[in-house]
């Protein structure tokens, strides 16, 4: 079977997206492919298929000039709401000891964290445009789930130490991301505050120059699955890190291994 004939006889115009039946696995509708700028990706989402990829369409030159003065002055016309803080979430005295020991053990001391006294979470606030859109808190008393979004209105929590170098670490938690950002300064860390990534995380790593993906030693396929995506999205420079451990944890043969993968 030529997959990659049965996507271009598709024929999706520039900017379409579709949900299609799988030509592989016979999937019903489980498999989505979108053309941008000429280039369709596609995947299938059913368990134990693995049918994705990309392939290169016809788009003539005036046409691509043509899509990126569109995108280079439209405007978004939804604006994130600025997140309503609960009552039991507060700016935390010094002593907080629950909090003060969370922030002892990872490194957090000059990270300005919210405390929410109901499920006694550290809570990490997400900006936009100076504003608070979003939160994600961690239990430090047990509490489901350990890690709790507060309104799902934010993509992803990115944390740079210095001027932007260009660079991303795509990880799975905050902490992770506090971490890379400290260990490289100018280096960006981002949290996809999930498990997997869409169009828009896409839109957030397209912003940088060169993409290292870094996930948890037990997510290795993923972290070789996130590497195809984003490549395959944004055309960007993209490696694997395979660590010993969580990057959290500056392990010091993980630490290097990142210092190394960031030299482009």
């Amino acid at each position: 079977m030529d997959i990659r004939k049965i996507v271009l006889d598709w024929d999706l115009r520039d900017g379409e997206r579709k949900r299609l039946n799988c030509p592989a696995c016979g999937g019903f509708n489980t498999l989505t492919a979108s053309n941008d700028l000429g280039f369709v990706v596609y995947n299938c989402y059913k368990l134990g298929c693995g049918t994705r990829g990309a392939v290169s369409g016809v788009m003539t030159a005036a046409d691509i000039a043509k899509r990126l003065k569109h995108r280079a002055n439209s405007k978004p016309t939804i604006e994130l709401p600025t997140m309503e803080i609960p009552l039991s979430m507060v700016y935390p005295g010094n002593g907080n000891s629950l909090l003060n020991t969370f922030k002892d053990k990872w490194d957090l001391g000059d990270i300005p964290l919210l405390f929410d006294l109901k499920d006694k979470r550290a809570v990490f606030p997400i900006y936009h445009k100076g504003r608070m859109i979003d939160a994600n808190g961690r239990s430090l008393s047990g509490a489901i789930p350990k890690w709790l979004r507060y309104t799902g209105k934010a993509v992803v929590y990115e944390y740079v130490v210095g001027e932007p170098n260009g660079s991303v670490v795509i990880l799975e938690d905050v902490i992770s991301a506090i971490t890379v950002a400290k260990v490289s300064r100018g280096t960006t860390g981002m949290a996809i505050l999930g498990t997997s990534l869409g169009p828009a995380h896409m839109e957030f790593i397209s912003n940088y120059s060169n993409v290292i993906i870094a996930l948890d030693p037990d997510a290795a396929n993923k972290t070789i699955d996130f590497k195809r995506q984003v490549e395959c999205w944004t055309g960007l420079p993209t490696k694997a890190l395979r660590l010993g451990d969580d990057i959290k944890y500056k392990n010091e043969k993980d630490v290097m291994a990142l210092k190394e993968a960031l030299k482009w």
